[in-house]
């Protein structure tokens, strides 16, 4: 149950900072830059970091959960 109630916290974390980080960028698109690589200007969702980073990290959380799980079973750790 308490495992539960913290992956439900951190889903929602990630979804406001999610949030949060795309409302910012969106805002700062308006503003003028000095030089911007023509990848990010295409693509400023994709190419930002940040939003990779907030896509893998609870992907790859579930993952090694899945490995330490499946280890746990098998009575390997």
């Amino acid at each position: 149950m308490m495992y539960t109630v913290l992956a439900v916290l951190a889903v929602i974390v990630c979804a406001v900072s999610l949030y949060m980080s795309i409302s910012i960028m969106r805002k700062q698109q308006h503003h003028e830059r000095d030089h911007i690589h023509p990848t990010i200007a295409r693509h400023p969702l994709l190419a930002n970091p940040i939003v990779i980073l907030y896509l893998a990290v609870p992907v790859l959380i579930v993952l090694g959960a899945l490995v330490w799980w499946y280890f746990e079973i098998k009575g390997l750790t």
